[in-house]
């Protein structure tokens, strides 16, 4: 599991999270804030996220090499949170890339985690 413990307004670019606390076969490269798939099979992912307050909106997407797979989308007033999430289950091939991209907005980080990515085989085919 990936997790932000500080804000991230990088807009339209990769979230690297900035810590780690699980990264079992060290296939998620904590750097680039990338899954690598080891094998071909079936992963599920998953992600929340909280708005930070200085926005109104925030957009989130997951990526499959480089495709928009799903969409989070969170909105609330300035000066207030809002958290949102999103879960896919998807077939991968081997070295296939996984990650979670910042559309617009810009989201709260601190030593709570609100604001996770994480995934794992369910089977490999």
């Amino acid at each position: 599991m990936a997790s932000l413990a500080t804000h991230f307004t990088n807009e339209n670019s990769g979230i690297i999270f900035s810590s780690v606390e699980t990264n079992i076969g060290n296939f998620f490269d904590v750097m680039t804030g990338r899954f690598h798939a080891p094998v071909t099979g079936a992963y599920f992912f998953t992600f929340s996220m909280m708005k930070h307050e200085d926005v109104d909106q925030v957009h989130v997407y997951l990526m499959h090499n480089g495709n928009t797979v799903i969409t989070m989308y969170s909105y609330e007033a300035k000066g207030k949170h809002d958290t949102a999430g999103n879960s896919a289950v998807l077939k991968l091939v081997k070295d296939d890339e996984v990650w979670v991209r910042m559309g617009t907005g810009a989201l709260h980080g601190d030593h709570q985690r609100f604001c996770t990515f994480s995934g794992f085989l369910l089977f490999e085919n």
